[in-house]
């Protein structure tokens, strides 16, 4: 059928008048955004500051949880820890840190609540001498030898299963079993055996945290509630990306995440996601070293890369944005300007206009 000019209504006109200004947008504008309604888990990292009176349960904490709403977050997740003096070592020490005593969590997690906040408690291991040896890292904790694999699992399965009873006992609304560890996480029998032990706790629903697509090697998602993946994966080779480069650096990993979900017929969660405001930020997301010039605009543009990769994929139930901390001006404050909080940086305005365009909580 064709149509008269004077048929068409005037709103098309207008659109015909401007698709020329639309086109020659530059692509590197961070353009209003798509519904993201349909996440679950608008989620922030809030790490505990290792310090009495800066950290879980403090007064300074909830002034983050009070920011942490105007951006718009309505899911925040908090880090306990368990100890190894060393990878190769089956004891995992707990208690030993009297600034996460169970109390000063549970109010850190009632605050939250107050506020209408959901909680994910992930429990973290963290390994000594790190700085000396770099392999000293909780995914290379690997026992092959079967009696210290099963004295290992054994003391972890203490640890995890008190902080499911934490995780009952205050309400949280998601748990994460187990953290980046990979040599372990091989040993499905084991983790089914101890997912088994927390159900009988904890009903509230359940996870685990992959390193990136090692979580395509775990064979026990069909136990749990959501697919985790910590989302550290290398984009592009070089500083200075376009958003088109970044965007089309997920083209490596976006496809296998959606058959992951497809297989296990499970939702995925982003864990963790998080870039640096450094130059460079997108080529090993996951490193500490902070080397190179503060570039706000280059963490804002590996964000916004993200938000629009997967803005129609419905398959993502939530995502947790790497890291807040509960006290800014604490000894963490040298890593604020190249560091990985989005606090305060054009990053933030990212993460708010994408959460918020349906705009409520």
């Amino acid at each position: 059928m064709r149509y008269s000019p004077r048929a068409l209504p005037a709103v098309m006109w207008l659109t015909v008048l401007l698709l020329p200004f639309l086109l020659s947008t530059d692509k590197r504008h961070f353009v209003n955004s798509d519904d993201y309604s349909f996440l679950k888990y608008k989620g922030a990292v809030l790490t505990h500051i290792h310090r009495i009176g800066s950290g879980y349960g403090s007064d300074i904490s909830r002034t983050m949880h009070k920011h942490l709403n105007t951006v718009g977050y309505n899911t925040v997740q908090l880090n306990t820890f368990a100890y190894m003096k060393h990878r190769a070592h089956v004891e995992i020490y707990t208690n030993g840190d009297p600034t996460m005593k169970h109390e000063y969590i549970t109010t850190e997690i009632e605050n939250l609540h107050s506020l209408g906040f959901k909680v994910m408690l992930k429990p973290h291991i963290w390994i000594g001498g790190y700085e000396f040896d770099p392999n000293n890292w909780r995914s290379k904790i690997d026992f092959e030898n079967p009696g210290e694999r099963t004295k290992w699992f054994s003391n972890y399965s203490k640890f995890i299963i008190a902080q499911a009873k934490l995780a009952q006992e205050t309400g949280v609304d998601i748990f994460v079993i187990g953290t980046e560890l990979v040599g372990m996480s091989k040993f499905a029998e084991e983790w089914e055996h101890l997912i088994g032990k927390v159900r009988s706790i904890y009903k509230g629903k359940l996870t685990y945290a992959a390193e990136g697509m090692n979580a395509s090697k775990i064979k026990f998602w069909d136990k749990l509630d959501y697919i985790g993946i910590d989302a550290y994966f290398p984009l592009v080779e070089h500083n200075a990306p376009s958003l088109d480069e970044l965007i089309q650096g997920w083209d490596k990993y976006e496809p296998e995440i959606e058959k992951l979900a497809t297989r296990y017929n499970k939702r995925i969660i982003f864990t963790e996601i998080g870039y640096k405001s450094v130059e460079g930020t997108a080529v090993k997301p996951w490193e500490w070293s902070q080397n190179g010039k503060p570039s706000q605009e280059e963490q804002a543009l590996a964000f916004e890369a993200a938000f629009r990769v997967f803005k129609d994929n419905r398959y993502l139930a939530g995502l947790f944005i790497w890291k807040y901390f509960t006290d800014m001006n604490s000894y963490e404050k040298a890593n604020v300007e190249k560091g990985f909080t989005p606090y305060g940086k054009k990053t933030e305005e990212v993460i708010s206009r994408w959460i918020n365009h349906n705009g409520s909580r």
